[in-house]
């Protein structure tokens, strides 16, 4: 069910404002959706309950950040999820620069997405839980979370506003990281240290490295389900995983959400 924003104390909320459940519209050429197909179930739960934790720091740029970052198509979150994710983290997030502060949403956005695709079907969750040739830990064998690798800084020379993105994501990873024990995870020892005994403490700042990584048998399968129609999404997700980090482009992928929604809604 969708619930309205908690209020600021000793703050008036300007009437531009909007809640999860009325949704925003600062382009009105696009109409309001409705949730989109994949972005159901306990993960959006798990998600709402993590961005309503965050401190509200100020709503200064809710506005702005709205316009800019709403108005991006996103293929596989509705809009009142999508509205809910930027307010809270444009609140949580109001001391950082806008070029990082919308880096670091719009970052949270594409990963949201990965997700989705991810809990689609449960086919990829229920292979890691329940099919996976090296458990535990299988490919959660290191500090894959680490946003910037030792081959980013030797091959890549990440840019001043990579880094400080990189330091803002590691900061949310944080939070999400100690909410996630906080409500009840137990870590996994000699294993990443962020894998717990039901699966990663990260959903909404996965690393880059570990948001696109997908192992043999999840290529496998997939090939499987979606034949040749499959190759475009499996090399985009490849080449991203893959690639050292120079800039905040690097981070994402537009090829892989494109690729995606060709795949999987179209």
């Amino acid at each position: 069910m969708c619930a309205p924003l908690h209020p600021l104390p000793h703050r008036v909320r300007p009437s531009f404002f909007p809640t999860p459940c009325t949704g925003y519209q600062s382009h009105p050429e696009r109409p309001v959706q409705a949730a989109a197909p994949l972005a159901q179930g306990q993960g959006r739960m798990l998600f709402d309950v993590w961005l309503k934790s965050l401190p509200e720091h100020s709503f200064r740029h809710v506005r702005v950040d709205l316009d800019t970052l709403h108005a991006a198509p996103l293929p596989f979150l509705g809009d009142n999820q999508t509205v809910f994710q930027i307010e809270h983290l444009s609140m949580y997030l109001s001391s950082q620069p806008t070029l990082i502060r919308q880096a670091a949403i719009r970052y949270s956005l594409y990963v949201r997405q990965l997700d989705a695709i991810q809990e689609r079907e449960n086919v990829i969750r229920h292979i890691c839980a329940h099919e996976c040739p090296r458990p535990p830990p299988g490919c959660c064998n290191g500090e894959h979370h680490v946003i910037l690798s030792f081959s980013d800084f030797m091959f890549a020379s990440p840019t001043q506003n990579a880094m400080h993105l990189a330091h803002v994501i590691t900061g949310l990873q944080q939070r999400e990281h100690a909410h996630a024990l906080a409500r009840g995870g137990h870590l996994r020892p000699d294993s990443c240290s962020h894998l717990t005994t039901t699966g990663c403490s990260l959903r909404m700042f996965k690393s880059p490295r570990c948001i696109h990584y997908l192992c043999p048998q999840v290529i496998e399968t997939i090939t499987a389900a979606y034949g040749d129609r499959a190759s475009a999404f499996l090399a985009a997700m490849h080449t991203t995983g893959n690639q050292v980090i120079h800039g905040m482009e690097d981070f994402t992928s537009a090829l892989v959400i494109r690729t995606a929604e060709a795949l999987f809604i179209r």
